[in-house]
């Protein structure tokens, strides 16, 4: 069971402006005629929403060519959340020091499909630090220089933000639709796709 999604992140919104953001990204979405207000949760497993947005009658807007079906859900999620793609990684996982530009793998995909626990403990306890608080520093294995775990460089496949578009079900994005997004945040944004 379970369902394909792709995520735009956005990893540099403070706790203060990701509602708004939120609720001004929503608003153009509805406009654009991309989703709907209505809610839906069919075929939505987000472990951060229970529901999301239905699409609206001009989703193809937002996505590549012309998938030959519908899509599902959009969830918008807002808090302090770290994201991970899911099944189908064939990259490595990684984190690059904001000091230091030294790559430390976290899980060697396609080889090993389990996180490197000496190397992760660390990273984790920071990442949780921070959804819990707002703060958690991690330190370079390279430099040994703690610095908080939201300046750290993460692959394409994870991510840590206060908001977050869930498409559930949906063909892929377009990439002048997700530019055209994240121009709207005024963020970086990360985007992964994956499957739950």
């Amino acid at each position: 069971m379970g369902d394909y999604f792709e995520r735009v992140v956005d990893v540099e919104a403070t706790d203060g402006e990701a509602a708004e953001l939120a609720a001004r990204a929503l608003d153009w979405l509805v406009a654009e005629g991309v989703v709907t207000r209505e809610r839906d949760r069919e075929g939505m497993y987000s472990p951060h929403a229970d529901e999301g947005y239905a699409a609206g009658p001009h989703w193809t807007r937002a996505v590549q060519g012309d998938p030959g079906w519908g899509p599902g859900p959009l969830a918008v999620i807002t808090g302090r959340h770290h994201y991970a793609g899911g099944q189908g990684e064939d990259e490595p996982a990684y984190a690059v020091c904001p000091e230091c530009a030294v790559r430390t793998t976290v899980i060697g995909y396609p080889e090993s499909f389990v996180a490197d626990e000496e190397v992760w403990a660390p990273f984790r306890a920071a990442v949780e630090a921070w959804e819990r608080t707002g703060t958690g520093d991690a330190a370079c294995p390279a430099c040994g220089t703690a610095s908080p775990v939201t300046r750290w460089e993460w692959c394409d496949s994870y991510a840590l933000g206060t908001l977050c578009f869930e498409f559930w079900g949906w063909p892929p994005l377009a990439d002048a639709f997700v530019e055209d997004l994240t121009a709207r945040l005024g963020h970086r944004t990360a985007r992964h796709m994956g499957k739950f």
